[in-house]
């Protein structure tokens, strides 16, 4: 078998006004083209480890201890340089409540846009345009919401957006931090499809974070259980 994409190993995390570990003692592989289900209840740890992931504990309140790599990168060691380097580049997040964190004054366009200035400020308006409308394929919404305020759209579709936003520099991981939560079965369904199909024609790996066992089942290749 071939080496994790990311592997954590005992790896225990608190924080420094507590001293209570948050997450202690978990290790995980998560490998190439899979989908992963990392559950466990509320208030487990789930998503300080997505944060530990991410490069983003807070540096002066947050000690983190064991091994956590991605491809051979040791996570907690690293410096931000080789963290700013990683993070939406090749791992991207889309957290919990993130349909109701777009900017209300910005239409979708606009939101994707400044995403892809910040990777380049010489991209034209004609490849912006391009790879706006490939994300909205990608993310089966229609190219009519580009002109969309966050505000217009419904919660399946502004789900949807945050995974579009998330995909703007084609990242090799994709974190999914509780994607279907508050949505109503219906909706839940059609955001779950639109994983599957986003990870057919990408073949990128998700790890595919929720409280719910049943639905991580769905839509997962194997299950870790966080406790």
């Amino acid at each position: 078998m071939s080496d994790p994409l990311l592997h954590a190993q005992e790896l225990s995390i608190r924080y420094l006004d507590s001293a209570d570990y948050v997450v202690q003692n978990f290790s995980f592989d998560l490998y190439e083209g899979e989908i992963l289900c990392l559950r466990g209840r509320s208030g487990i740890g789930k998503t300080t480890l997505t944060a530990a992931i991410m490069g983003m504990l807070p540096v002066t309140n947050a000690c983190a201890e064991g091994t956590l790599c991605y491809r051979g990168l040791d996570l907690i060691r690293a410096d931000e340089r080789q963290l700013r380097a990683l993070r939406w580049h090749e791992i991207a997040l889309v957290p919990q409540s993130s349909m109701n964190a777009f900017n209300p004054v910005y239409t979708m366009s606009k939101t994707l846009r400044e995403m892809m200035k910040l990777e380049n400020r010489a991209i034209t308006k004609s490849e912006m345009q391009r790879r706006e409308e490939r994300l909205m394929e990608l993310v089966h919404l229609d190219r009519s919401v580009l002109g969309c305020y966050a505000h217009e759209m419904s919660g399946g579709m502004k789900q949807r957006a945050a995974i579009a936003l998330a995909m703007v520099y084609s990242p090799r991981l994709l974190i999914l931090d509780e994607a279907t939560t508050g949505l109503d079965i219906k909706v839940q369904a059609d955001v779950l499809g639109t994983i599957l199909q986003l990870k057919q024609e990408t073949g990128m790996t998700i790890l595919f974070i929720s409280h719910d066992a049943e639905l991580g089942d769905k839509i997962s290749d194997r299950r870790v259980e966080m406790r």
